[in-house]
């Protein structure tokens, strides 16, 4: 054990998912798919391309290889160092002329897993010690078509992981362009930053998304020394304590992405010179204890968190706290972003109060209620939902009282069809290739920010009450609307594609609250008023 058993929490978290890793990787020297870690390519043979992101799993093999954390097998083993280079080689032999890779689809060229790709592989050539000028060019090419392109959205995190990225590549081949290239990438993301500290992630400000923010900005921070970036680091540390569960955690459906992310490698960089940072990495820490991490662990995305825990070992310090105090009671309504905060003796509720007031709340440390939101089920099968909004208005007293008011909209969860899928590859093996962006937004307005109106409306009130909170919804059917079938509260519901949703939480253990026998009351009397105490 290390002098501080607190910090070793990070390792027993992330070993375990690194010999999941490397049951994915393709180890035989001698395949011509060797060094792949996708497995429904190489091995299941599912797929028709290497997804490019999972060639990120070299990072957490390298830091393994290079450290000796608590209980680690693969520490100085000549075969980890192996599969570390054969990892990056696979991405150079796998990629695109330009250097690009794939991520869902053919010739996507996705900023994403080029990104993701390239700071693991940057970083973990500088972990290994290697000196191959093969790969070494590689990553410049690759580095290249980064700042030769950007993303067809607002993704805060992107851009600063691409900042993190092309910082590293330009450690490893001495090159000032990327350097150069770095500085532009922070200074868009320090543009997306709200006055309230949050940075954009499409619609709003996503609790999970930030950490990945601020970890990547702290990296890029770390290796430069340059502390123009400390002020918004800060500021954007301090909301994310104020958001930050009872029980550490951070995220859920109330969230512009629904994402639970925790990156904690940023808080622990940023510890020393933020003291707001090093409370919320504790806290964190004590999340881990408890088993609250929300797990996002699959075989696309598993390195996510694993090589930000390992990392965060490595740059924990000791505190001048023993433990981290409670946040101070407030009630803050924060109007950029949306979001109502209500902490106060024993009781915690944050709300997405723009996607119509989706919330989580909390008791004594427990979660006790878990809403993401209502959802009626028509008779013609689709599905309307209250959260699939960013514009929702809302009122709030300023006295313990906010009333939102929001539309519902259908539900999109379109699945791939093999037709759908011929007719997207034949697109992208012709002309599609050539007009990536186009495509890429095409797809996102489909799957992600496209909205069609309902003729259904709900009010949701959240009052404080005496012992906690009271939560008031009045829903409300349109003349001429189609008729319900099932009315339900949901947990843990999404209602568009995000790829980092949909994790395992303790919280999806509550249940769905069945409304059913309010439907002929809706029918009748068009409006329908269901009251929860909390």
């Amino acid at each position: 054990m290390t002098a501080d058993p607190d910090k070793d929490l990070y390792v027993a978290e992330a070993l375990p998912l690194v010999g999941s890793m490397l049951q994915l990787l393709d180890r035989n020297p001698l395949s011509p798919t060797a060094g792949c870690f996708d497995r429904q390519y190489w091995h299941y043979r599912t797929m028709d391309f290497p997804c490019g992101m999972s060639q990120e799993f070299v990072l957490p093999l390298a830091l393994c290889w290079k450290h000796p954390f608590p209980d680690n097998p693969y520490h100085q083993q000549p075969r980890v160092r192996e599969w570390v280079l054969s990892g990056i080689d696979f991405a150079r032999r796998s990629a695109h002329r330009d250097g690009s890779c794939d991520d869902y689809y053919p010739f996507e060229r996705a900023l994403g897993a080029v990104v993701f790709s390239l700071y693991a592989m940057a970083e973990s050539y500088r972990v290994v010690d290697a000196d191959e000028p093969e790969l070494r060019g590689f990553l410049a090419h690759r580095a290249q078509w980064v700042l030769d392109h950007g993303e067809s959205g607002v993704l805060s995190n992107h851009h600063a992981i691409a900042a993190a990225a092309l910082q590293t590549t330009a450690r490893i081949t001495g090159e000032s362009r990327f350097a150069d290239g770095a500085q532009r990438k922070v200074d868009e993301v320090l543009g997306y930053q709200h006055d309230e500290g949050w940075f954009q992630e499409y619609d709003g400000f996503d609790p999970g998304y930030q950490t990945v923010t601020v970890d990547f900005l702290a990296r890029w921070w770390k290796d430069t020394g340059d502390d123009r970036v400390l002020p918004a680091l800060e500021k954007a540390v301090d909301l994310l304590e104020r958001v930050q569960h009872p029980d550490g955690t951070f995220g859920g459906e109330y969230a512009a992405r629904n994402t639970y992310h925790t990156q904690p490698h940023g808080f622990e960089v940023l510890a020393a010179r933020v003291p707001a940072a090093g409370r919320v990495a504790d806290r964190f820490l004590r999340a881990l204890g408890t088993g609250a991490r929300a797990k996002n662990d699959d075989d696309r995305l598993q390195a996510h968190p694993v090589y930000p825990f390992l990392l965060a070992w490595l740059d924990h310090s000791p505190r001048a706290e023993t433990s981290p105090p409670a946040p101070p009671d407030e009630r803050t309504v924060l109007d950029g972003c949306g979001y109502l905060v209500d902490r106060r003796a024993g009781a915690f509720l944050v709300a997405g109060l723009k996607k119509g007031a989706p919330f989580r709340a909390w008791r004594d440390g427990a979660l006790v209620a878990n809403d993401s939101g209502t959802t009626i089920v028509l008779d013609d099968g689709r599905r309307a939902v209250s959260h699939l909004t960013h514009d929702a208005t809302y009122d709030d007293d300023g006295q313990g009282t906010v009333v939102v008011r929001a539309r519902f909209h259908a539900a999109r969860g379109e699945l791939m069809t093999p037709f759908k899928s011929v007719v997207l590859r034949m697109v992208m093996l012709t002309v599609g290739r050539w007009f990536r962006t186009f495509i890429r937004r095409l797809l996102q307005r489909r799957l992600i920010t496209g909205k069609d109106a309902l003729p259904f409306a709900l009010e949701r009130r959240i009052e404080r009450t005496a012992t906690g909170f009271r939560v008031t919804d009045v829903i409300t059917r349109e003349a001429g609307a189609p008729r319900a079938r099932h009315l339900r509260l949901g947990v843990g519901q999404t209602s568009i594609y995000i790829a980092a949703s949909q994790p395992w939480d303790q919280g999806w253990l509550l249940p769905w609250t069945d409304l059913d026998d309010r439907i002929p009351t809706l029918e009748s009397e068009g409006r329908v008023e269901v009251v929860r105490e909390i």
